[in-house]
């Protein structure tokens, strides 16, 4: 494949990660398309960027003029067809539907150029399956994670007919944006985090409905313990900490039969049907009325913020 300088990028799907991600390409330094059928959302994310760049701003990661710049790079378009065609790069963010993520990869590989990039920020569906390109080498899942402009992870996903150029272009590009890309040797549903993160959720879960534990002092003690050691040591070099003996001698005398996959926890049905929904509604499984989004976030991000810049100095995410 012949190497590309990606210069444009077009972020489809305005929601949740869209804005963010657009934001984050933004602030690295690309002109950025940000694209979804609905105006309207469009508006929101115009606004929910702002309100990013704020919080970066007070946390003096970015002033206010590098903001103003940030802002003059993202166009925004509900023209799916017109935006694709000078993209070199584009992430689709769009609802986890397969046939709807079909449909617009079928829109992408028609109207971009031959030479642009297709990646989808797909939670857990098998785009190689779902998805028919003339282009299946230079088409990838790259995973980000919420808020995209905070969180440092992205999960490349590798098909089989993905070239090697395309995975090592699209490395480059999130490591110049400051993002810490993981490359996947093989495709499972779930990738990494999502797979690790749902056990833990499950057996939260399970804890919660057989009456262990509230909701707070589960959180509590995740946040008080886990929270602590897995950004210095992850979930296999604690063991080293541990000490293997020890690990192989617990596993053999004290067996933890961990809860079975049960479906959707019945806490979580509930609140959907009352439409409790979490922060976007204002009440979840915690109550956060009294805030406007804007301000959960800002409060939440502010936080994420300073754990980076600790981790940052500490220098943990270099390996030696």
């Amino acid at each position: 494949m012949e190497n590309i300088a990606i210069k444009k990028v077009l972020v489809v799907g305005a929601g949740t990660m869209g804005y963010s991600m657009a934001l984050t390409f933004a602030k690295g330094g690309f002109d950025v398309f940000l694209v979804d059928r609905e105006s309207q959302v469009l508006l929101n994310a115009r606004k929910l960027i702002d309100s990013a760049l704020e919080t970066l701003r007070q946390a003096e990661l970015i002033t206010e003029g590098e903001a103003s710049q940030v802002i003059s790079r993202i166009k925004t378009s509900t023209n799916l067809e017109e935006a694709a065609r000078e993209a070199d790069l584009v992430i689709e963010t769009v609802t986890e539907n397969a046939s709807i993520k079909k449909d617009v990869f079928h829109l992408l590989d028609m109207n971009c150029p031959k030479h642009t990039i297709l990646t989808s920020n797909t939670s857990y569906l098998n785009i190689f399956d779902i998805t028919e390109t003339s282009r299946p080498d230079k088409v990838l899942i790259v995973h980000w994670f919420a808020p995209p402009h905070i969180i440092p992870l992205v999960e490349i996903v590798t098909g089989d007919k993905a070239s090697p150029e395309t995975v090592k272009t699209v490395k480059e590009v999130l490591e110049k944006i400051g993002k810490k890309p993981i490359v996947m040797k093989r495709y499972i549903p779930g990738f990494l985090v999502n797979r690790i993160q749902r056990a833990i959720q499950r057996e939260a879960f399970y804890l919660l409905e057989n009456n262990y534990a509230s909701i707070e002092d589960i959180d509590t003690a995740v946040k008080a313990s886990l929270g602590i050691r897995l950004p210095i040591v992850g979930v296999l070099q604690t063991m080293d900490f541990s000490g293997l003996d020890l690990i192989a001698t617990s596993r053999k005398n004290t067996p933890i039969e961990l809860a079975p996959y049960y479906g959707v926890p019945k806490i979580v049905e509930q609140k959907v049907k009352k439409g409790e929904l979490g922060v976007k509604t204002g009440k979840g499984l915690y109550d956060y009325s009294g805030k406007s989004t804007e301000e959960i976030l800002r409060e939440r991000d502010l936080k994420y913020l300073k754990i980076l810049r600790t981790l940052e100095e500490a220098k943990e995410y270099h390996q030696d």
